[in-house]
Protein backbone atom coordinates (compact mmCIF):
# COMPACT_ATOMS: atom_id res chain seq x y z
CA UNK A 1 0.00 0.00 0.00
CA UNK A 2 1.27 3.04 -1.22
CA UNK A 3 1.61 6.53 0.75
CA UNK A 4 2.22 6.95 4.59
CA UNK A 5 -0.74 4.57 5.75
CA UNK A 6 -2.46 4.51 9.29
CA UNK A 7 -4.90 1.61 10.09
CA UNK A 8 -7.72 2.47 12.49
CA UNK A 9 -9.33 -0.23 14.25
CA UNK A 10 -12.52 0.17 16.66
CA UNK A 11 -14.29 -2.31 18.57
CA UNK A 12 -18.07 -1.25 18.94
CA UNK A 13 -18.21 -3.55 21.86
CA UNK A 14 -15.88 -2.43 23.91
CA UNK A 15 -16.68 -0.59 27.22
CA UNK A 16 -20.11 -2.29 26.82
CA UNK A 17 -20.06 -4.99 29.01
CA UNK A 18 -21.83 -6.60 31.89
CA UNK A 19 -19.27 -4.99 34.55
CA UNK A 20 -21.94 -1.96 33.69
CA UNK A 21 -24.56 -3.70 35.53
CA UNK A 22 -22.13 -5.15 38.30
CA UNK A 23 -19.63 -2.41 38.81
CA UNK A 24 -19.87 1.63 38.52
CA UNK A 25 -18.25 1.45 35.02
CA UNK A 26 -19.53 3.87 32.33
CA UNK A 27 -20.76 2.92 29.06
CA UNK A 28 -18.64 4.43 25.77
CA UNK A 29 -21.12 4.98 23.37
CA UNK A 30 -21.03 4.75 19.77
CA UNK A 31 -20.97 8.57 18.99
CA UNK A 32 -18.73 8.44 21.56
CA UNK A 33 -16.11 6.54 19.58
CA UNK A 34 -17.17 8.19 16.21
CA UNK A 35 -15.93 11.67 18.01
CA UNK A 36 -12.52 9.76 19.20
CA UNK A 37 -12.22 7.88 15.70
CA UNK A 38 -12.94 11.65 13.82
CA UNK A 39 -10.27 13.56 16.30
CA UNK A 40 -7.47 10.78 15.57
CA UNK A 41 -7.89 10.66 11.91
CA UNK A 42 -7.53 14.58 11.95
CA UNK A 43 -4.37 13.90 14.14
CA UNK A 44 -3.11 11.60 11.83
CA UNK A 45 -3.67 13.65 9.00
CA UNK A 46 -2.06 16.77 10.50
CA UNK A 47 0.67 14.32 11.80
CA UNK A 48 1.73 13.10 7.84
CA UNK A 49 -0.60 10.71 6.93
CA UNK A 50 -1.68 10.47 3.40
CA UNK A 51 -4.19 7.39 3.59
CA UNK A 52 -6.34 5.77 6.57
CA UNK A 53 -6.80 2.19 6.29
CA UNK A 54 -10.06 1.49 8.58
CA UNK A 55 -11.43 -1.86 9.81
CA UNK A 56 -15.40 -2.04 9.28
CA UNK A 57 -17.71 -3.24 11.96
CA UNK A 58 -21.72 -3.67 12.12
CA UNK A 59 -21.79 -0.29 13.99
CA UNK A 60 -20.35 1.18 10.60
CA UNK A 61 -17.61 3.62 13.64
CA UNK A 62 -15.29 4.45 11.18
CA UNK A 63 -17.19 5.11 8.16
CA UNK A 64 -19.89 7.26 10.22
CA UNK A 65 -16.56 9.04 11.62
CA UNK A 66 -14.80 9.76 8.52
CA UNK A 67 -17.45 10.84 6.22
CA UNK A 68 -15.99 14.26 4.24
CA UNK A 69 -12.57 14.02 6.08
CA UNK A 70 -10.62 15.13 2.99
CA UNK A 71 -8.08 12.23 2.51
CA UNK A 72 -8.22 9.20 0.54
CA UNK A 73 -9.73 6.32 3.32
CA UNK A 74 -10.06 2.64 2.12
CA UNK A 75 -12.33 0.31 4.19
CA UNK A 76 -10.68 -3.56 4.87
CA UNK A 77 -13.60 -6.15 2.32
CA UNK A 78 -13.55 -8.72 5.16
CA UNK A 79 -17.01 -10.65 6.58
CA UNK A 80 -18.09 -9.61 9.54
CA UNK A 81 -18.40 -11.91 12.59
CA UNK A 82 -19.17 -9.49 15.19
CA UNK A 83 -16.22 -10.32 18.04
CA UNK A 84 -12.79 -10.26 18.26
CA UNK A 85 -12.14 -11.91 15.11
CA UNK A 86 -12.93 -8.75 13.46
CA UNK A 87 -10.77 -7.05 14.82
CA UNK A 88 -8.03 -10.26 14.81
CA UNK A 89 -8.13 -10.30 11.09
CA UNK A 90 -8.17 -6.60 10.59
CA UNK A 91 -4.93 -6.41 11.58
CA UNK A 92 -3.57 -9.21 10.39
CA UNK A 93 -4.83 -7.82 7.03
CA UNK A 94 -3.11 -4.30 7.88
CA UNK A 95 0.20 -5.96 8.23
CA UNK A 96 -0.04 -7.76 4.97
CA UNK A 97 -0.31 -4.38 3.31
CA UNK A 98 1.91 -2.62 4.89
CA UNK A 99 0.53 -0.16 7.74
CA UNK A 100 2.89 2.16 9.15
CA UNK A 101 1.12 2.85 12.51
CA UNK A 102 -2.79 1.30 13.73
CA UNK A 103 -4.79 3.15 15.98
CA UNK A 104 -6.86 0.92 18.65
CA UNK A 105 -9.60 1.89 20.24
CA UNK A 106 -10.79 -0.87 23.03
CA UNK A 107 -10.01 -1.99 26.72
CA UNK A 108 -7.35 -5.01 27.18
CA UNK A 109 -9.44 -7.21 25.18
CA UNK A 110 -9.49 -5.51 21.71
CA UNK A 111 -5.32 -4.96 21.77
CA UNK A 112 -5.09 -8.57 22.47
CA UNK A 113 -7.40 -9.06 19.62
CA UNK A 114 -4.82 -6.91 17.71
CA UNK A 115 -1.60 -8.71 18.83
CA UNK A 116 -3.31 -12.22 17.89
CA UNK A 117 -3.89 -11.01 14.35
CA UNK A 118 -0.20 -8.86 14.01
CA UNK A 119 1.66 -9.97 17.05
CA UNK A 120 4.47 -6.94 16.23
CA UNK A 121 2.14 -4.05 15.00
CA UNK A 122 3.14 -0.43 15.69
CA UNK A 123 -0.03 0.72 17.85
CA UNK A 124 -1.51 3.70 19.44
CA UNK A 125 -3.63 2.00 22.17
CA UNK A 126 -6.70 3.97 22.78
CA UNK A 127 -8.82 3.37 25.93
CA UNK A 128 -12.52 2.83 25.28
CA UNK A 129 -13.02 -0.44 27.23
CA UNK A 130 -13.83 -1.17 30.34
CA UNK A 131 -10.63 -2.30 32.27
CA UNK A 132 -7.95 -0.20 30.44
CA UNK A 133 -4.08 -1.77 31.65
CA UNK A 134 -2.44 -1.99 28.69
CA UNK A 135 -3.68 1.17 26.72
CA UNK A 136 -3.94 4.68 28.17
CA UNK A 137 -5.59 7.70 27.89
CA UNK A 138 -4.84 10.63 25.58
CA UNK A 139 -6.60 12.81 23.79
CA UNK A 140 -7.78 11.30 20.34
CA UNK A 141 -6.05 14.05 18.26
CA UNK A 142 -2.94 14.13 19.73
CA UNK A 143 -2.50 10.50 19.55
CA UNK A 144 -3.55 10.17 15.82
CA UNK A 145 -1.38 12.90 15.40
CA UNK A 146 1.73 10.67 16.62
CA UNK A 147 0.76 7.82 14.64
CA UNK A 148 0.56 10.23 11.67
CA UNK A 149 4.42 11.00 12.05
CA UNK A 150 5.69 7.29 13.07
CA UNK A 151 3.16 6.69 8.85
CA UNK A 152 5.11 9.65 7.81
CA UNK A 153 8.75 8.87 9.27
CA UNK A 154 9.11 12.09 10.26
CA UNK A 155 9.76 10.27 13.67
CA UNK A 156 11.47 6.79 13.71
CA UNK A 157 9.13 4.11 15.14
CA UNK A 158 12.11 2.37 16.87
CA UNK A 159 12.93 5.66 19.05
CA UNK A 160 8.91 6.51 20.03
CA UNK A 161 8.19 3.07 20.71
CA UNK A 162 8.59 0.18 23.22
CA UNK A 163 7.75 -3.36 22.46
CA UNK A 164 5.33 -4.76 25.02
CA UNK A 165 5.60 -7.88 26.77
CA UNK A 166 2.75 -10.74 25.94
CA UNK A 167 1.59 -14.21 27.85
CA UNK A 168 1.92 -17.44 25.37
CA UNK A 169 -0.52 -19.54 26.37
CA UNK A 170 -0.60 -23.59 24.45
CA UNK A 171 -3.58 -25.80 25.12
CA UNK A 172 -2.78 -29.43 25.69
CA UNK A 173 -6.26 -31.18 25.34
CA UNK A 174 -6.97 -34.59 26.66
CA UNK A 175 -8.38 -35.70 23.60
CA UNK A 176 -5.18 -34.85 21.89
CA UNK A 177 -5.54 -31.40 20.22
CA UNK A 178 -3.64 -28.70 20.81
CA UNK A 179 -4.46 -24.72 20.93
CA UNK A 180 -2.15 -21.73 21.15
CA UNK A 181 -3.33 -17.84 22.12
CA UNK A 182 -2.13 -15.17 23.98
CA UNK A 183 -2.89 -12.33 26.79
CA UNK A 184 -1.57 -8.81 26.68
CA UNK A 185 -1.74 -8.10 30.35
CA UNK A 186 -2.95 -11.71 32.08
CA UNK A 187 -3.75 -14.96 32.17
CA UNK A 188 -6.02 -16.61 34.34
CA UNK A 189 -7.80 -19.72 35.52
CA UNK A 190 -11.15 -20.19 37.05
CA UNK A 191 -13.30 -22.58 38.46
CA UNK A 192 -16.15 -21.60 35.92
CA UNK A 193 -17.37 -23.73 33.33
CA UNK A 194 -18.36 -21.71 30.52
CA UNK A 195 -17.56 -19.04 29.21
CA UNK A 196 -21.20 -16.72 29.62
CA UNK A 197 -20.52 -13.05 29.78
CA UNK A 198 -17.03 -13.47 29.32
CA UNK A 199 -15.73 -10.77 32.08
CA UNK A 200 -14.51 -11.89 35.09
CA UNK A 201 -15.85 -9.74 38.53
CA UNK A 202 -16.47 -12.74 41.07
CA UNK A 203 -13.18 -13.35 42.29
CA UNK A 204 -14.28 -16.51 44.56
CA UNK A 205 -13.73 -17.82 40.75
CA UNK A 206 -9.87 -17.67 41.07
CA UNK A 207 -7.91 -19.78 41.04
CA UNK A 208 -4.49 -19.03 39.53
CA UNK A 209 -3.23 -15.59 37.61
CA UNK A 210 -0.26 -14.88 35.25
CA UNK A 211 0.18 -11.14 34.63
CA UNK A 212 3.16 -8.89 33.00
CA UNK A 213 1.61 -5.52 33.87
CA UNK A 214 0.80 -5.12 37.63
CA UNK A 215 1.11 -1.60 38.46
CA UNK A 216 -0.81 -0.04 41.35
CA UNK A 217 -2.77 2.21 38.92
CA UNK A 218 -3.98 -0.36 37.41
CA UNK A 219 -7.78 -1.74 37.16
CA UNK A 220 -9.05 -5.60 36.79
CA UNK A 221 -7.16 -8.70 38.01
CA UNK A 222 -3.93 -7.11 37.11
CA UNK A 223 -4.42 -5.00 40.73
CA UNK A 224 -4.63 -8.05 42.56
CA UNK A 225 -0.93 -8.59 41.54
CA UNK A 226 0.09 -5.30 41.83
CA UNK A 227 -0.90 -5.16 45.43
CA UNK A 228 1.62 -7.59 47.09
CA UNK A 229 4.39 -7.50 43.42
CA UNK A 230 4.07 -4.46 41.82
CA UNK A 231 5.27 -4.93 37.89
CA UNK A 232 5.68 -2.27 35.30
CA UNK A 233 4.98 -2.61 31.84
CA UNK A 234 8.58 -1.70 30.98
CA UNK A 235 10.36 -4.17 33.89
CA UNK A 236 11.26 -7.56 32.83
CA UNK A 237 9.15 -10.96 33.33
CA UNK A 238 5.90 -10.58 35.14
CA UNK A 239 3.82 -11.97 38.53
CA UNK A 240 2.25 -15.82 38.88
CA UNK A 241 -0.08 -15.97 41.75
CA UNK A 242 -2.05 -19.05 43.38
CA UNK A 243 -5.32 -18.30 45.32
CA UNK A 244 -6.35 -19.15 48.31
CA UNK A 245 -9.11 -22.31 48.84
CA UNK A 246 -11.06 -22.78 52.25
CA UNK A 247 -8.59 -25.37 52.63
CA UNK A 248 -5.16 -23.60 51.86
CA UNK A 249 -3.08 -21.30 53.90
CA UNK A 250 -3.07 -17.52 53.16
CA UNK A 251 0.29 -15.82 52.76
CA UNK A 252 -1.31 -12.67 51.98
CA UNK A 253 -4.36 -10.56 51.89
CA UNK A 254 -5.17 -7.11 49.55
CA UNK A 255 -8.20 -5.33 48.79
CA UNK A 256 -8.69 -4.51 45.23
CA UNK A 257 -10.25 -2.92 42.60
CA UNK A 258 -11.06 -5.13 39.93
CA UNK A 259 -13.42 -3.07 37.97
CA UNK A 260 -14.62 0.55 38.14
CA UNK A 261 -16.16 1.77 41.45
CA UNK A 262 -15.85 -2.17 42.45
CA UNK A 263 -13.34 -3.45 45.35
CA UNK A 264 -12.88 -6.87 46.54
CA UNK A 265 -10.71 -8.76 49.03
CA UNK A 266 -8.71 -11.27 48.04
CA UNK A 267 -6.86 -13.89 49.89
CA UNK A 268 -3.47 -15.33 48.08
CA UNK A 269 -1.55 -18.72 48.82
CA UNK A 270 1.27 -17.68 46.95
CA UNK A 271 2.91 -15.55 44.23
CA UNK A 272 6.28 -15.13 43.27
CA UNK A 273 8.12 -13.19 40.00
CA UNK A 274 8.24 -15.02 36.79
CA UNK A 275 11.04 -14.61 34.43
CA UNK A 276 11.27 -14.94 30.55
CA UNK A 277 10.01 -17.99 28.98
CA UNK A 278 9.58 -20.05 32.83
CA UNK A 279 6.52 -21.86 32.04
CA UNK A 280 3.62 -22.08 34.67
CA UNK A 281 0.84 -24.91 34.18
CA UNK A 282 -2.40 -25.19 34.93
CA UNK A 283 -5.01 -27.87 34.41
CA UNK A 284 -8.42 -27.99 34.01
CA UNK A 285 -11.73 -27.88 34.48
CA UNK A 286 -12.07 -24.58 34.45
CA UNK A 287 -12.12 -21.50 32.34
CA UNK A 288 -9.04 -19.69 30.70
CA UNK A 289 -9.70 -15.81 31.29
CA UNK A 290 -7.53 -13.72 28.56
CA UNK A 291 -7.46 -9.66 29.89
CA UNK A 292 -9.74 -10.02 32.07
CA UNK A 293 -12.59 -12.12 30.11
CA UNK A 294 -13.00 -15.84 29.92
CA UNK A 295 -12.76 -17.00 26.41
CA UNK A 296 -11.41 -21.13 26.49
CA UNK A 297 -13.26 -23.60 28.94
CA UNK A 298 -11.45 -26.60 29.88
CA UNK A 299 -12.34 -30.02 30.48
CA UNK A 300 -10.81 -32.03 32.91
CA UNK A 301 -7.33 -33.07 32.18
CA UNK A 302 -6.46 -30.57 30.20
CA UNK A 303 -3.32 -28.84 30.37
CA UNK A 304 -2.44 -25.11 30.10
CA UNK A 305 1.00 -24.05 29.88
CA UNK A 306 1.78 -19.88 30.14
CA UNK A 307 5.03 -18.52 28.97
CA UNK A 308 5.87 -14.56 29.20
CA UNK A 309 7.68 -13.06 26.15
CA UNK A 310 9.24 -9.85 25.13
CA UNK A 311 7.92 -9.80 21.45
CA UNK A 312 4.58 -8.18 21.08
CA UNK A 313 3.15 -5.08 20.17
CA UNK A 314 5.74 -1.80 19.13
CA UNK A 315 3.75 0.87 21.53
CA UNK A 316 4.11 3.84 20.30
CA UNK A 317 4.35 6.23 22.97
CA UNK A 318 2.34 9.40 22.35
CA UNK A 319 4.02 11.77 24.31
CA UNK A 320 7.59 10.63 23.18
CA UNK A 321 6.70 10.98 19.50
CA UNK A 322 5.33 14.69 19.70
CA UNK A 323 7.97 15.44 21.56
CA UNK A 324 10.38 14.07 19.30
CA UNK A 325 8.30 15.78 16.27
CA UNK A 326 8.40 19.57 17.72
CA UNK A 327 12.03 18.92 18.37
CA UNK A 328 13.13 17.83 15.04
CA UNK A 329 11.02 20.58 13.79
CA UNK A 330 12.37 23.43 15.80
CA UNK A 331 16.12 22.00 14.47
CA UNK A 332 14.87 21.92 10.66
CA UNK A 333 14.00 25.59 11.10
CA UNK A 334 17.24 26.87 12.71
CA UNK A 335 19.48 25.08 10.26
CA UNK A 336 17.73 26.65 7.62
CA UNK A 337 17.86 30.13 9.17
CA UNK A 338 21.48 29.69 9.96
CA UNK A 339 22.73 29.92 13.91
CA UNK A 340 21.48 32.65 16.00
CA UNK A 341 18.05 32.63 14.22
CA UNK A 342 16.34 31.22 16.77
CA UNK A 343 13.05 29.48 15.45
CA UNK A 344 13.47 31.39 12.40
CA UNK A 345 10.01 32.01 10.38
CA UNK A 346 7.17 29.98 10.27
CA UNK A 347 7.07 26.96 8.29
CA UNK A 348 4.70 24.21 7.65
CA UNK A 349 3.78 22.51 10.72
CA UNK A 350 2.47 19.43 8.77
CA UNK A 351 4.31 16.43 10.51
CA UNK A 352 7.67 17.45 10.97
Amino acid sequence: MSGATVGIIANPAAGKDIRRLVSAASPVSDMAKIGIIRRAAIGAIEGGATRLLLADDRHALARRALQGIGLVVDVIDLPLFSNGRDSQRAAAEMERVGVAAVIVLGGDGTQRDVAKGWRHAPIVALSTGTNNVFPQSHEATVAGHAAGLVAARAVPLDAVAYQAKVIDVEIQRVEGGRERDLGVVDVALTNDSFVGSRAVWDVASLRQLVTVIAEPASVGLSAIAAAVAPTGRAEPGGVVMQFATKDDEVCCRARCVIAPGLYRDIAMANHRRLDWGEPVEMVGPGALSFDGERDVVLASGDRVTVRIAADGPMVIDVIEAMALGVATRIERRQRANGPGSGLGPEADDHGA
